[in-house]
């Protein structure tokens, strides 16, 4: 059963690309990909990290969406 940290990853990921996801988080992509499968734990301090890096994203596609507009 997939975990609430599994889903926000995820999602993530496929909002901004694994790649990036992991850059922001300062992981490996191979330990992402351990925390999204579950077979890996994702430390609780980097859910913080991981709001903030969401929040960041949000705000610069906000800013995208005003200025094509």
């Amino acid at each position: 059963m997939e975990t609430t940290k599994q889903r926000l990853l995820r999602e993530a990921a496929g909002l901004m690309g694994r790649r990036e996801l992991a850059e922001r988080l300062k992981v490996s992509e191979p330990e992402l990909e351990g925390w999204i499968s579950g077979s890996g734990k994702m430390p609780d301090r980097k859910l913080l990290v991981l709001a903030n890096v969401l929040d960041g994203w949000a705000g610069r596609q906000l800013v995208k969406r005003k200025s094509a507009a």
